[in-house]
């Protein structure tokens, strides 16, 4: 009877450690195949691809990148009803992510962000919005670099006139370029997106 408890307990703690496995190298595959991603197919296939890891494993990470890769369709389409429709997909996932969180604070600021460019007509709701979200992911994680990169974004595009203008912002930029150089990854799923899009303004 042992032994058959011990062979069963083996036998579950192989299989535990097999499906812990499968859920990394799938995450991690397609983590990588989301930041170059650009295209509209390869984008519904990848939102797709981690809302079937969410329904294996209930982890935040999967939600996280879902709602990474319907932001990233609202660049990709050129329909401005497929953009709504990806932004509004966006905030239905937001609301199921943890809210004490830096990186899904800088994600909604990224939504945030993203609504505007799509309709800067509500910009008295969402431009509070993006302000509020870099505010706490800052307070959270000072060190975070792309809460740096989004609040550089917002001041290099806001005229001098309100507090803004290209100075004001390549100042940001470096600021995050320093954070990207000594950030390190709380885990092995950690956002890692925006440093590129720094060194391109910064390039400018």
């Amino acid at each position: 009877m042992k032994k058959t408890i011990m062979l069963l307990g083996t036998v579950l703690i192989f299989s535990w450690a097999r499906s812990q496995d499968l859920y990394k190298n799938a995450m991690l595959e397609n983590i990588r195949a989301l930041d170059t991603a650009s295209d509209v197919k390869s984008l519904n296939g990848l939102v797709s691809t981690f809302a079937a890891i969410y329904d294996v494993k209930k982890d935040w990470h999967p939600l996280y990148y879902e709602c990474f890769g319907y932001l990233k369709l609202t660049k990709a389409y050129t329909n401005a009803e497929q953009k709504k429709k990806a932004i509004d997909k966006a905030n239905t996932l937001l609301g199921q992510l943890p809210e004490k969180n830096d990186e899904v604070l800088v994600l909604r600021a990224l939504y945030a962000m993203d609504y505007l460019a799509i309709d800067r007509s509500e910009w008295q709701s969402y431009l509070p919005m993006l302000q509020d979200a870099i505010a706490r992911a800052q307070q959270i994680n000072p060190d975070n670099p792309r809460s740096y990169y989004l609040q550089a974004v917002l001041k290099y595009n806001t005229p001098e006139s309100m507090g803004g203008g290209h100075e004001a912002g390549i100042l940001l930029f470096k600021q995050s370029l320093a954070k990207y150089a000594s950030f390190k990854p709380t885990d092995e799923f950690a956002p890692d997106w925006g440093k590129e899009e720094v060194q391109k303004y910064l390039a400018k």
